[in-house]
């Protein structure tokens, strides 16, 4: 009489290597959007007057112009200018 040992034969769980390759899948779908996708959501939304910022570019700024302006002029103002005395600590290593 032989005695006949074998090795068991290992069950594949598929529910763990669908979990497994699911989130792999995810990994790889988020690194390709994230670095190959190019997105178009901000050309959507803004309006088509500010996307052309070369307008912006062409303003100059005269600062006498304002200053002198009799609108700027009537402005009144309220509130004391602040006082800021000394500004952080005293440098320990400096001789005296």
């Amino acid at each position: 009489m032989a005695i006949v040992i074998q090795e068991e034969k290992r069950q594949i769980n598929w529910f763990a290597l669908g979990v497994v390759i699911f989130i792999i899948t995810i990994i790889f779908g988020g690194m390709y959007y994230l670095f190959f996708v190019q997105p178009s959501l901000i050309e959507k939304s803004t309006s088509p007057q500010l996307q052309s910022i070369k307008g912006l570019s062409k303003i100059k700024l005269d600062p006498e112009a304002i200053i002198n302006n009799p609108r700027f002029q009537i402005l009144k103002q309220y509130v004391n200018p602040i006082e800021i005395g000394q500004v952080g600590k005293e440098n320990p290593f400096l001789k005296q």
